[in-house]
């Protein structure tokens, strides 16, 4: 174990965990888990999606029942409500999805500051904290911008200083740069690694699916199916599996049913063709949505069979490109054309040469996979004979005979991979369009995967656009774009790409070029802090009592929301209008004085007693009259016809039995 692991908690580990299971209904998210995290170190969670890191940490971080076993963080029962209130000063949790944790109408400042009123820090305290935390992100600058108008990089930094404006002692980050560019990614560990320099006693707990991200890392834990695969630093994991990287060595923990049949990825080089054709072309593409401009002047060609990659953050175009070349949305300004031919929106025969496959991987959860293949091949009004035909090849080449009744949401992510690349080229398309195919699936299911696209390219001439977040995949294309903001920065293949920049890699070419567009005037560097030696130590607030309620935090919540009101103004007129017209609605229609009640009745005394009881009740303003009823038919009749909204029946003997009343 590293030397930078410090002694925390109990016998040196920031958390304990023993026997862990969690289900989401019929789903098992977590298979008995046991795990001892070293305190004072960054320790990484690294695994596909939906292996269970996500729920591991919700667990440690306090945000979810512990159904099954025991958790102990920073020294204590998680599960215990006086521990928990004591540890949750003492804990920042981060969750995944870029600023999930920010109020997009706030400012960069106005967020943190919030955060800081939630632990109770005072104005002067809260200024000094947020000044250096914008200070060493980099964030000075933009304090004043709104959340919502971030990049993603800077929303992440933004998060970063909400969480750890207390100071915390556990800082737990779920998957914290997915989406994000190189560059940002590169800056946040950065910061990170500068951060635990001033406090080395500080433990962090990260999800991350990039394995390149945990080589950085002190310690790893790599998950599978609910379960602990192995544990150690990267190194040792690499000793121990005998491989050159963690992909590698992931790969070689997984258990051998799954691990069965995987091989290396082989693409050979592209022969020379003899057809000439470009395949793919956008000529100054731009698109726009309202003031927003989502694609700008971008221009590209790609001829037929070769396998291009698209990268860039989440935000930064790829998807609306793609769009615009499938015809699924029109572009602004400039033209798109597949193989000479104008994209046309409007024209479904040129998306018959087009195959689709969207992030959300586009099947029906409602049928199965026989038939969400068959659909699509009617959709594209394939003969019965042809499709039945296509369907067995498809079968049979994407390994999917076993699962032809299943649903979709039933079968694990790879064969969703699989089928949704099926159902894609159902109807042997000439281009085939992959918007990031293999986000959050295992590396056997990604290898399998890349291997089909190879043979799609080289054997069948098949020319294919693919999104990727991921730099050893993008090694593989062919050639490469480089996109941010809605531009393309450069387009080659990798190689050219890494050697045109003097860099050791794909990435580092990639950061270089992401420094060159944004420029001095979009980025504000960190800045170092000198620490004052006669400034206190930060000191964590203690708990508020559970039973009493927590003014502090109510005022907070109260500034909060009117802010965001006052930067909202159509959520502040709904939200007046609201309960003015909900005030309204109450007042008139709660009323509990009822008048002009229509009635009848059913005398079947017909005594003077019974008729003056009749008239007593007629007489008062409450009630209206209507003739007699005859019998239980006209009252039903009556009753349902609207014409009385009460019957009533005077029984015989009525008059006899008040007078015997009245006598007694």
């Amino acid at each position: 174990m590293s030397s930078v692991f410090g002694k925390a908690g109990d016998g040196g580990f920031v958390v304990r965990a023993r026997g862990v299971d969690l289900s989401y209904g019929a789903t098992r998210a977590l298979r008995n888990v046991d795990l001892d995290v070293p305190a004072g170190g960054m320790v990484g969670l690294i695994g596909p999606d939906g292996v269970g890191k996500s729920s591991l940490l919700s667990l440690i971080a306090g945000a979810r029942t512990i159904q099954q076993g025991h958790v102990e963080v920073l020294g204590g029962d998680i599960a215990d409500k006086r521990h928990r209130q004591s540890a949750y000063p003492r804990i920042a949790y981060m969750p995944q999805g870029l600023g999930k944790n920010l109020y997009p109408t706030l400012s960069v400042f106005e967020n943190i500051d919030f955060f800081g009123r939630l632990f109770g820090h005072d104005r002067a305290e809260r200024e000094r904290r947020i000044a250096d935390l914008l200070a060493r992100t980099g964030m000075s600058a933009f304090a004043n911008r709104p959340a919502g108008k971030l990049s993603g990089g800077m929303k992440q930094k933004t998060s970063l200083c909400c969480s750890l404006i207390h100071d915390p002692d556990l800082l737990i980050l779920d998957e914290p740069t997915t989406g994000v560019d190189p560059l940002s990614r590169r800056q946040f560990w950065e910061l990170i690694d500068d951060i635990r320099k001033d406090r080395p006693g500080m433990s962090v707990i990260v999800a991350t699916a990039y394995m390149e991200e945990a080589e950085r890392f002190d310690w790893l834990v790599a998950m599978n199916d609910g379960q602990i695969l192995a544990t150690g630093t990267p190194q040792e994991l690499l000793e121990r599996t005998d491989t050159p990287n963690l992909d590698a060595a992931f790969i070689a923990l997984l258990p051998e049913e799954q691990r069965r049949g995987h091989r290396e990825i082989h693409i050979p080089p592209r022969a020379p063709a003899s057809d000439t054709a470009i395949a793919i072309e956008a000529e100054h593409v731009t698109v726009r949505f309202g003031d927003f401009t989502a694609v700008d002047n971008v221009s590209f060609r790609i001829p037929r069979g070769e396998i291009f990659g698209f990268l860039g953050s989440n935000g930064c175009g790829k998807t609306t490109t793609m769009k615009v070349l499938t015809g699924l949305l029109p572009a602004s300004e400039g033209t798109a054309r597949l193989f000479g031919r104008e994209v046309d929106p409007k024209d479904i025969d040129i998306r018959r040469h087009v195959g689709y496959m969207s992030q959300a991987f586009s099947l029906y959860s409602e049928l199965t996979v026989h038939q969400n293949l068959e659909l699509h091949a009617r959709l594209f009004g394939m003969e019965p004979d042809v499709t039945a035909r296509r369907i067995k090849e498809l079968t049979a080449r994407f390994d999917l005979a076993d699962v032809m009744d299943e649903l979709p949401d039933a079968m694990p992510l790879g064969i969703r991979q699989r089928l949704s690349l099926a159902v894609a080229l159902i109807h042997s398309p000439d281009i085939l369009i992959l918007d990031e195919p293999t986000s959050g699936v295992d590396p056997v299911a990604r290898d399998a995967f890349w291997q089909i696209l190879a043979d799609l390219s080289r054997r069948d001439n098949v020319t294919i656009f693919v999104s990727t977040h991921f730099m050893n995949e993008a090694e593989l294309c062919d050639r490469i774009s480089l996109m941010h903001a809605g531009k393309v920065l450069i387009s080659d293949t990798p190689k050219a790409i890494t050697e045109s920049r003097n860099a050791a890699t794909l990435e580092d070419a990639f950061v270089a070029f992401l420094q060159d567009a944004i420029g001095e005037g979009e980025q504000s560097a960190p800045q170092k802090i000198e620490k004052d030696s006669a400034e206190p130590k930060a000191q964590h607030r203690k708990a508020w009592p559970s039973w009493l309620p927590n003014l502090r935090r109510m005022f907070a919540y109260t500034r909060r929301e009117a802010l965001e009101l006052k930067r909202d103004p159509i959520r502040a007129t709904l939200a007046i209008l609201g309960s003015v017209i909900l005030m309204f609605v109450i007042g008139y229609g709660i009323n509990l004085d009822v008048e002009k009640l229509t009635f009848a009745v059913l005398d079947r005394d017909d005594t003077t007693i019974s008729r003056e009881y009749t008239q007593q009740i007629a007489g008062s303003r409450y009630f209206i009259e209507k003739p007699p009823i005859t019998d239980y038919d006209d009252l039903d009749r009556r009753m349902r016809e609207g014409e009385i909204s009460l019957a009533i029946e005077i029984p015989p003997n009525f008059a006899a039995n008040v007078m015997r009343g009245a006598a007694g």
